[in-house]
C-alpha cells in the first residue's frame, strides 16, 4: 500500500470513530434511540434513529413509562458499547422521511466494521448527493463532510 493510501485509510478510520462517538452522544441526549433489530447470518445489528434525522423517536406504547425506560436503558448500553469500541457504525438505512444509522459488531455476532479504500470517494459523493436531494441539510455542512 502506498503512503498516501495508508494516510487516507487512517483518516477514514478516524472519521468512522468520530461517527461512533457522535452516535453515542446522540443516544445519550435522547436525539437517537434504538428503532429496529436486523437479523443477519450469524448475528444481528441494530438501527438507531430519531427526530434529528427525520424519524420519530421510539417511545413506550401508549405512553408506557416502563417501556420508555427500557428503551432509554438500551440506548445507554448502546452508547457505552460505541464509546468502548465494542460496536460501531456499519451503514445507513434510508427510508421515506428519514434515515437510520446501522450499528453492529462482534458483540452482536457480526464482524467488526472495517474501513476500505476502494470506491470510498464515489460512495461519499453519492451519499452527499442523496442527502442534499432528499433531505433539507445545509449545503455547507455537506461540503465540509
Amino acid at each position: 500500500m502506498i503512503e498516501s493510501q495508508a494516510e487516507e485509510l487512517e483518516k477514514l478510520r478516524f472519521f468512522q470513530r468520530e461517527v461512533d462517538l457522535i452516535i453515542a452522544a446522540l443516544l445519550l441526549t435522547g436525539q437517537l434511540t434504538m428503532s429496529r433489530v436486523i437479523i443477519e447470518p450469524g448475528g444481528f445489528s441494530l438501527t438507531v434513529s430519531g427526530p434529528i434525522i427525520g424519524r420519530v423517536r421510539l417511545e413506550g406504547k401508549y405512553g408506557n413509562k416502563l417501556g420508555s425506560a427500557v428503551l432509554d436503558g438500551i440506548d445507554i448500553v448502546l452508547a457505552i458499547l460505541l464509546l468502548k469500541g465494542d460496536i460501531g457504525f456499519t451503514g445507513l438505512f434510508i427510508a421515506p422521511g428519514g434515515f437510520s444509522f446501522n450499528i453492529g459488531g462482534p458483540i452482536f455476532g457480526g464482524e467488526r466494521p472495517v474501513v476500505l479504500i476502494p470506491n470510498y470517494c464515489r460512495v461519499f459523493d453519492e451519499f452527499k448527493q442523496i442527502v442534499s436531494n432528499h433531505f433539507h441539510v445545509d449545503a455547507m455542512l455537506l461540503k465540509n463532510l
